[in-house]
């Protein structure tokens, strides 16, 4: 026989541990931990290289490029030795270009060497000298450029005077020019720092019947640049030329 406080406390029992289950029961349940998922590298994509735009190769000016001043021609420059890279030059030295036996110059001899202008300056509309839009003199002595003569109405001076034009355009051209009367010419003489740049306008001598010039009185007849040393000088109608065998 069962007392009835032993039922009690067995009822009791039973009745905690099924409370006890029913609490485990509807505790939360464990969130599974996720594994970290593999890192993917991703590397920036790289740039496409560019080229380097290759440095073109160093030529001479082009004919339509110069322009005459009293510092010289372009980069041959009154003062300075000319450029001698086959690449660049504008002028070549030929030792025996003047020989002649009708002439009597000799291999080496005095006037066989010439400064040749290239051919690429070859002149459109000729007025003087050997066909080319310029010729070239150096000092013998000093290996320098002391004179450059304009030979056509290819390339102007720094002002844009060309020969043939009318020589009142001179002054407005070159206002700082100073006027050198000569004989057959007037020559407006620009004064720099390395040189003197010599444009002559041509006139008829007042002691001299008829028109010398045909026609050419009051225009531009020929323009030189020289080193200082070598002072104002006319050019026009003496065939006192550079570049030039025989002159």
């Amino acid at each position: 026989m069962i007392r009835p406080q032993f039922r009690r406390r067995a009822m009791g029992g039973a009745l905690a541990g099924a409370l006890l289950l029913a609490l485990v029961g509807c505790g939360p349940t464990a969130e599974p931990v996720a594994s970290p998922s593999a890192s993917v590298d991703v590397s920036p994509s790289a740039e496409p290289s560019e080229s380097p735009t290759p440095t073109p190769d160093p030529t001479r000016p082009a004919l339509a490029e110069l322009a005459l001043s009293a510092e010289g021609l372009g980069p041959l420059a009154l003062g300075d030795p000319p450029d001698e890279d086959p690449a660049t030059r504008m002028v070549s030295f030929e030792p025996d270009a003047c020989v002649s036996t009708e002439a009597e110059i000799a291999p080496g001899g005095p006037g066989a060497d010439l400064w040749r202008t290239d051919p690429a300056y070859a002149t459109t509309t000729p007025a003087y000298g050997p066909g080319t839009a310029f010729g070239v003199g150096v000092d013998r002595d000093t290996g320098i450029v002391d004179r450059i003569d304009l030979y056509s109405a290819d390339i102007p001076t720094d002002g844009g005077v060309r020969i043939g034009d009318a020589g009142a355009s001179v002054a407005a051209a070159h206002p700082d020019a100073t006027v050198v009367p000569e004989y057959f010419t007037d020559i407006h003489v620009v004064t720099g720092a390395i040189g003197i740049l010599q444009i002559e306008v041509a006139k008829n001598p007042p002691d001299m019947e008829g028109d010398y010039w045909e026609g050419r009185a009051g225009t531009v007849v020929y323009i030189h640049a020289v080193t200082t040393d070598l002072g104002v000088f006319s050019v026009a109608a003496s065939g006192n030329l550079v570049g030039v065998c025989g002159a």
